[in-house]
């Protein structure tokens, strides 16, 4: 609804052209294949030039006639392109466009290998003068391009008598200039278009002329009938005036009553226009929708068949039943059991009998039992504690983990297993508690215990850290330091050190190095890098570029496998004014072009440095012997903002954006990344008629892994994924109730038979993830049942109502009666006093007994007092 100027709409045409592969998603284009020829051209408002020379100006666009031409230079080939677009065209500009329409016509019949270029424009002009238009033709319809946009010598004229030949490319520029508006054209006319005086209308293609003599129109995908450029934004606007006029003829003589039905018939049309509009419109969605459940469908069906096939390749080896199959089924954590000494000759020699000791090299706890020192691993004790000593001794109490008990977060999945694996045949120690009269043993135990745990949750901490981690390759530098392409004043996420991590980012040979004003150095090699995103500053407070590790590294003490690296799009001062500026402050004007020229700046800064990245990584992973078929070429995607939505994946509303490959939000942190081919499915929660928002949970193709969940998703955006989604190949599901994903995903990895049919004694169950739509369904029964007891409650509340609306019937019935006894007794109402009588004899009585009228009336206020 913010108004937007010519210039600004160009830019964005601009922006699309020159960025199709990512915004446009052609992605068998290549970036910089596409070029504008020229600025691109649009006008309204009714200062109109239709030369292929005019520019673009300032002006805020108008709702009327707008005018609109591309020119594009595809592998150093010029095309070109004009359209005409009418918001509440009155009949006088229908006309002028359907004379156009029948001027291209005529044009194209004409072109024709042999004829000359004279012979199509006068084809032009006999046309127009049937249609009484001849005299706002221009002086040329069109001229030769290709890889010069405009050939001077082949203008389409009244003088040109150079004939066509089959391959050569025109650009057929139609137009009518400055057509004249009277008032009486007018008269009817809605909107902008009552401002114009005068009109222009244009209508170019590319056309080829070949060998059969059919012209053929290069750019014939883009509409220009009628019904396609033209629309109606005030009909409602007329037809409210039309109410308030009716409303006004009935207070009006029955003469100009006599007109209410003119103007009735006079609205029709545009009502049964806007019910067409609307009919149509809510078929299309239909039909859309019946297209995606289809193809959603389909896609179910070929999954499921995918998955039997996987299942029956895994049925014949049964070796391989515990191992992580291609779904992520199910994959079993064996316990490596801890063995700290060989044998009892191995215990230290300083080990006491009777009292507590512990092995710090070891990571063992040696406990008294019976007189005998028994080493426990501290992976074993839950934790220490130390009771409130008494009058004769102290006391220390030591947890074990045991069976039937919350193990806490502390607890290591080697230990929960080994719990599970040995429960049914184990006896298990919960707990020891130990007395001693010297307080300061227990103490020294207390203290070394908790130390023992705090260096082994350290020790395993870092170990799972650097589990996964692979040894990255050496930075090879560029032989001229001065020649690398870098970026200074970058910013790094995650942070080095601090809060914040400022520096140069520079791209070498083989990676990219990042050298903090610390001289902090971080390395990110070409190889390791999975995903990479561009994300430019539009409607955004930051442009980056963000990188998606195959192995993560670790910067600071952190392991992470996302790499950020930004700029702030602010200004260094924001003036405080208290007084509310207007629009028109220079000021303000030349803040808001310092912004824009700021962002566009920045902007053309990390692409261009982007694009050096990939040409860098291109020569590198090409010219390296060693790279696998894991190492593929590096682009920068950039994320689709029309397809964003917000909604919540960890504490914060933020909004989130598909790519190609992935669906991300970069923006704050933590970043959030999933990759679309690790997704198996995905279901849609609390989908009901009653919420405002719903649920996505993403369920990853490893079972193991917990789902993705983005929460409040506003409701008008379910379409528009479901339409992402099936676009993207990957089925999903809906329904009303939110699900503990823990079980779900714990009786998909139990079910080995999860995408069949039938379950193993060959009884029919849902196959694969159809099961959420069938429990959904099952809910939405009880749902029922719940809104029926609803209803039933509503009912009883309509029952008292009816008892109401019943007793009110029979005091209506005792009205009727008073009413009937009181049309007996006429005569006596006829000689009954008004109010106004009343009131008068009661003054009159208040000063015979000699009273104040206005006492009573004090009396009574301070009676209320």
């Amino acid at each position: 609804n913010e108004p937007v100027t010519h210039v600004q709409l160009a830019e964005k045409a601009e922006e699309l052209c020159e960025n199709a592969k990512t915004k446009l998603g052609m992605n068998d284009v290549g970036d910089g294949r596409i070029e504008s020829c020229f600025f691109p051209i649009v006008q309204s408002g009714g200062d109109y030039d239709v030369r292929p020379s005019a520019e673009s100006n300032e002006n805020t666009l108008s709702d009327d006639i707008i005018l609109t031409s591309l020119g594009a230079r595809f592998d150093n080939y010029c095309t070109s392109l004009a359209r005409s677009y009418f918001v509440d065209p009155i009949p006088k500009v229908k006309s002028a466009y359907a004379a156009l329409l029948d001027v291209r016509t005529a044009c194209l019949a004409q072109m024709r290998p042999g004829n000359s270029l004279k012979s199509v424009y006068e084809s032009a002009q006999r046309v127009l003068e049937k249609h009484s238009f001849a005299a706002y033709l221009p002086a040329n319809v069109g001229f030769a391009l290709g890889i010069d946009f405009r050939e001077a010598s082949l203008v389409v004229n009244a003088k040109n008598q150079t004939p066509l030949a089959p391959g050569m490319v025109f650009s057929l520029a139609l137009a009518l200039h400055k057509v004249p508006l009277s008032q009486a054209d007018k008269a009817k006319a809605k909107g902008s278009v009552t401002k114009l005086s005068e009109f222009s209308v244009v209508l170019g293609d590319t056309v080829l002329v070949t060998d059969s003599g059919d012209a053929e129109v290069l750019t014939a995908k883009a509409p220009f009938d009628w019904n396609r450029v033209s629309y109606f934004i005030n009909e409602s606007e007329h037809n409210d005036d039309d109410d308030d006029d009716e409303d006004d003829d009935a207070a009006k003589t029955t003469t100009t009553k006599k007109k209410a039905p003119a103007a009735e018939k006079a609205a029709e049309p545009n009502e049964k226009k806007r019910g067409l509009r609307d009919r149509e419109a809510q078929a299309q969605e239909k039909k859309q929708a019946h297209r995606r459940d289809e193809k959603q469908a389909a896609l179910m069906r070929e999954k499921l068949a995918a998955a039997a096939r996987e299942d029956d390749d895994d049925d014949n080896e049964e070796e391989n039943d515990d191992d992580d199959n291609g779904n992520g089924k199910k994959k079993t954590l064996k316990m490596r059991r801890k063995r700290a000494y060989e044998a009892t000759s191995s215990y230290p020699d300083e080990v006491p009998a009777t009292e507590i000791y512990v092995d710090m090299a070891k990571e063992v706890v040696f406990i008294p039992m019976n007189g005998a020192p028994v080493p426990f691993h501290i992976s074993t004790i839950k934790n220490p504690v130390q009771p409130e000593a008494d009058r004769t001794a102290s006391y220390l109490r030591l947890n074990f983990y045991a069976p039937g008990q919350s193990l806490g977060k502390e607890a290591l999945p080697e230990t929960a297993a080994l719990i599970d694996e040995q429960s049914k045949r184990a006896v298990f120690v919960k707990e020891m508690l130990f007395r001693s009269r010297e307080q300061r043993k227990l103490n020294a135990a207390f203290r070394s215990i908790q130390e023992l745990r705090r260096r082994y949750r350290a020790r395993v901490a870092k170990a799972e850290q650097e589990a996964n981690l692979v040894v990255q390759e050496t930075l090879v530098k560029v032989r001229d330091g001065g020649r690398a392409p870098r970026m200074a004043d970058i910013s790094m996420r995650p942070m080095v050190s601090g809060k914040k991590s400022t520096g140069i980012l520079e791209a070498h040979a083989n990676g990219l190095r990042f050298i903090s004003r610390k001289n902090e150095i971080v390395d990110v090699m070409y190889r390791n890098i999975k995903h990479a995103f561009f994300q430019p500053c539009e409607n955004e407070v930051l442009v980056l570029i963000h990188f998606r590790l195959r192995d993560p590294i670790v910067i600071g003490k952190r392991k992470t496998q996302d790499v950020q690296f930004y700029t702030e799009v602010v200004d260094s001062s924001v003036a405080l004014d208290a007084n509310r500026r207007s629009m028109y402050d220079p000021d303000e004007l030349d803040e808001e072009q310092r912004e824009r020229s700021l962002r566009k700046k920045l902007n053309d800064i990390f692409k261009d440095f982007c694009k050096r990245v990939e040409k860098a990584a291109k020569l590198h992973l090409s010219a390296s012997s060693s790279s696998d078929a894991g190492a593929s070429a590096l682009e920068f995607d950039i994320p689709y903002r029309d397809l964003g939505f917000h909604g919540v994946p960890f504490r914060e509303m933020v909004l989130l954006q598909p790519t190609v490959h992935c669906l991300v939000a970069l923006t704050e942190t933590p970043f959030f990344v999933i990759e679309l081919s690790q997704i198996e499915h995905v279901h849609f929660e609390r989908c009901t008629l009653r919420s405002s928002n719903f649920d996505m949970v993403m369920i990853k193709k490893n079972f193991e892994h917990v789902p993705a969940t983005v929460n409040a998703i506003p409701m008008d955006q379910l379409d528009a994924i479901q339409e992402w989604l099936t676009d993207m190949n990957l089925t999903y599901t809906a329904g009303q109730a939110s699900l503990s994903w823990n079980q779900v995903m714990a009786a998909v990895r139990s079910d080995k038979r999860f995408y069949l049919d039938t379950d193993e004694d060959g009884e029919s169950k849902p196959a694969g993830w159809s099961f959420l739509q069938v429990e959904e369904d099952g809910a939405d029964d009880d749902g029922g049942d719940e809104e029926d007891e609803d209803y039933e409650e509503e009912d009883g509340d309509d029952d008292e109502e009816e008892d109401y609306e019943d007793s009110d019937d029979d005091d209506d019935e005792d009205d009727d009666d008073d009413d009937e006894d009181a049309d007996d007794d006429d005569d006596d109402d006829e000689d009954a006093m008004d109010w106004d009588e009343m009131e008068a004899q009661a003054e009159r009585d208040d000063k015979k007994r000699g009273a104040d009228p206005d006492d009573s009336d004090k009396k009574s206020k301070k009676r209320r007092k």
